[in-house]
């Protein structure tokens, strides 16, 4: 998944089961996007499933590429 596909200042829920990632939901705050990590790992012998806050990448944010 690239940066400008990725949720910016929302708490999600992500699959890192294979190699990469993928988005499976988003939230509005840190205890909903965890409490579904938990849910989703609940007897999973090798957790799957991370919580996790998406930042804007600063040169993203300025408006220009970097050089």
């Amino acid at each position: 998944m690239t940066n400008k596909h990725a949720p910016i200042d929302r708490w999600m829920v992500v699959d890192v089961a294979f190699n990469g990632w993928s988005v499976i939901s988003t939230h509005a705050s840190q205890k909903d996007a965890e409490r579904e990590r938990d849910t989703r790992n609940e007897g999973l012998a090798r957790q799957r499933y991370s919580a996790c806050l998406a930042f804007e990448p600063v040169a993203q944010g300025m408006g220009r590429a970097c050089t």
